[in-house]
C-alpha cells in the first residue's frame, strides 16, 4: 500500500495561505496602504485638477521638496528650518507634560490622602479640566509673553485638568481587597503607594498620558500659530503668508507622523510597563 505524500501544489497552498494570514494581520503593511491610497488620491486628484495643485501641490511635488534638505523659511532672525522647529516644538511639549505629570501626580496623591483636600482641590481641577488650552493662549501672552515658557505654559494647563482627573479615577478604581490584604500585612504607608497603588494605575495612568499628548501637541501647535515667534506652528503660519504651500504641506505632514511615532512609542512603553507589573 502507498502512503500518501502532500503534493507541490499542497505545499504551495499552505505556503501562500500562512503568507495572507501574516500580511493581513500586519499594522504596518495596513498603515503603508492606507497612506499609498491616500497619496494616490492626492497625486490623481491633482492631475484631474480636481484640487488646486497651486494651494495644494501634489506629492510628486511635497515628497522630493520635504527630501531636498532645504526646508526653510523667513529672513534672518526669523528664519527656520523643519528640524529646528520641530526639536522646539517636541522641547516645548515634552516640558510642559512633564511638569503637568509631576503636579497632578502631587494633586492626585494629596486627595487620596487628605479627605478634605478633595472638597478643596477637586472642583477647581474639575472647573479647570473644560477649559479648551486656546483659550490660554490671549492670558499667556499678557502675562508670560511670546516665548518659549509661554508654549511651555500652554503645554501645562492643557494637561493638568485631564491627568489630575484621569490618576484621581484611576486611584479610585484600585479594588478595595487589595488595600485592606496590605493593610492587615501591616504595610506601611510608602510601601503601599509603591507596592500596591502604583502598580495598580499604570495601564490607566498610560493611558491618560497618551490622550493628553495629543491634547499638548495641539495645544502648543495653536500657541504658535497664534503668536509665538517659534516652533512647527510658526513655521506653517510664516510658509503659508510666503505662500510657500509645499512647506506648509510637509509642515502638517511631519505634525502628523510625529505625532503618530510618539503614541506608538507610548505604546511600547505601556507594554513594558506591564510586563513589569506582572
Amino acid at each position: 500500500m502507498k502512503s500518501h505524500t502532500p503534493g507541490k501544489s499542497g505545499h504551495q497552498f499552505t505556503l501562500t495561505g500562512r503568507i495572507s494570514q501574516l500580511i493581513f494581520k500586519s499594522n504596518f503593511l495596513w498603515f503603508c496602504l492606507a497612506w499609498l491610497l491616500i497619496i494616490l488620491s492626492w497625486e490623481l486628484g491633482s492631475w484631474l485638477e480636481w484640487l488646486n495643485p497651486q494651494i495644494l501641490p501634489p506629492p510628486s511635488e511635497t515628497i522630493p521638496y520635504a527630501f531636498s534638505g532645504n526646508i526653510t523659511i523667513g529672513f534672518g532672525q526669523q528664519r527656520t528650518g523643519l528640524f529646528e522647529s520641530t526639536a522646539i516644538t517636541l522641547g516645548r511639549v515634552g516640558t510642559g507634560m512633564l511638569i503637568g505629570l509631576l503636579v497632578s501626580s502631587c494633586l492626585a496623591i494629596m486627595v487620596t490622602e487628605l479627605p478634605i483636600l478633595r472638597r478643596l482641590i477637586l472642583p477647581i481641577v474639575q472647573s479647570l479640566a473644560p477649559i479648551a488650552p486656546v483659550a490660554w493662549i490671549p492670558f499667556t501672552i499678557v502675562v508670560i509673553g511670546i516665548g518659549g515658557p509661554a508654549a511651555v505654559f500652554i503645554v501645562f494647563m492643557a494637561v493638568l485638568g485631564t491627568m489630575t482627573l484621569s490618576l484621581i479615577a484611576a486611584l479610585d478604581g484600585i479594588p478595595d481587597e487589595y488595600l485592606k490584604i496590605a493593610h492587615n500585612l501591616g504595610t506601611s504607608r510608602i510601601r503601599m503607594w509603591w507596592y500596591v497603588r502604583l502598580p495598580a494605575i499604570i495601564p490607566g495612568t498610560m493611558t491618560a498620558i497618551r490622550m493628553s499628548f495629543f491634547g499638548a501637541w495641539m495645544a502648543v501647535l495653536a500657541g504658535e500659530m497664534a503668536g509665538l515667534n517659534s516652533g512647527l506652528g510658526y513655521m506653517i503660519i510664516m510658509a503659508q503668508q510666503m505662500y510657500n504651500m509645499k512647506l506648509v504641506m510637509v509642515g502638517i505632514l511631519a505634525i502628523g507622523f510625529i505625532g503618530f511615532a510618539i503614541d506608538r512609542l507610548l505604546l511600547l512603553i505601556n507594554a513594558r510597563l506591564l510586563q513589569w507589573v506582572q
